[in-house]
């Protein structure tokens, strides 16, 4: 059985990675573990499992693991690679955004989070990170198909005429806030998106995966990273 490890920022990259995943992989053949990190500074550090899918024979195994936080993937990387890589892991990667640094900073923190030191050399070639630009709901304001499916009003001129741009036709990189900007068109029918648990699972249930994967992808290097990552996993011998 084929093993990878992604630790991501939160739980809406774990949500939108979960259902990726089945897409890609199949939910037949494969089993999936989700975990929570919690707590490590004023409080002791929690490791939460809880187990989303388990095939009857399953031909992959997957681990998301929710950081907390932007700043805790690396380090939740480095603290568990190691004992990945001897479970037989065949390449651990971290998800994060961007926001709030700013684009012309994207190489730098690439490269810093890229960094692995002297003792862990061995593991550079399986491990990888990947960056959303700015965040991981820049993936999905790019997937405009869902919002007809929110209300049907949500044409992009409708958008436009209340709120100044038209999804339908920018490149949603250069929205800074696209889960803002989401809420923000959400509205305009009566509706939110506030990061909520429940929230994200219905938006990310609403998303396209064909059209994310044979369209979108293409103009998102970011998304087209992860989907890249899992179709080579997934062919891999």
């Amino acid at each position: 059985m084929k093993r990878i490890a992604f630790f991501v920022e939160g739980q809406t990259e774990q949500i939108f990675l979960n259902r990726l995943v089945k897409e890609i992989l199949g939910a037949q053949h494969t089993s999936i573990l989700l975990k929570q990190f919690r707590g490590g500074t004023n409080i002791p550090k929690q490791d939460i499992t809880i187990i989303r899918n388990i095939a009857i024979n399953p031909r992959y195994e997957i681990l998301i693991s929710d950081c907390g936080s932007d700043n805790r993937v690396k380090s939740e990387i480095l603290d568990n690679i190691a004992s990945l890589r001897k479970n037989n892991y065949s390449m651990i990667v971290g998800v994060r955004d961007l926001y709030p640094i700013p684009i012309d900073e994207l190489p730098k923190l690439e490269k810093g989070l890229r960094f692995l030191p002297n003792s862990m050399k061995d593991e550079a070639g399986y491990f990888d990170i990947i960056i959303a630009v700015h965040e991981v709901e820049t993936w999905f304001l790019a997937d405009t198909t869902h919002l007809r499916k929110v209300d049907r009003r949500l044409t992009g001129s409708f958008i436009k005429k209340h709120l100044g741009f038209d999804p339908y036709a920018i490149n949603p990189e250069t929205r800074k806030h696209p889960a803002k900007d989401l809420n923000d068109i959400y509205k305009l029918v009566g509706k939110s998106y506030t990061k909520r648990h429940w929230q994200v699972r219905k938006l990310v249930n609403r998303l396209d995966m064909n059209y994310l994967r044979n369209h979108v992808r293409y103009d998102l290097a970011s998304l087209n990273h992860l989907i890249t990552v899992l179709e080579k996993f997934k062919s891999r011998k």
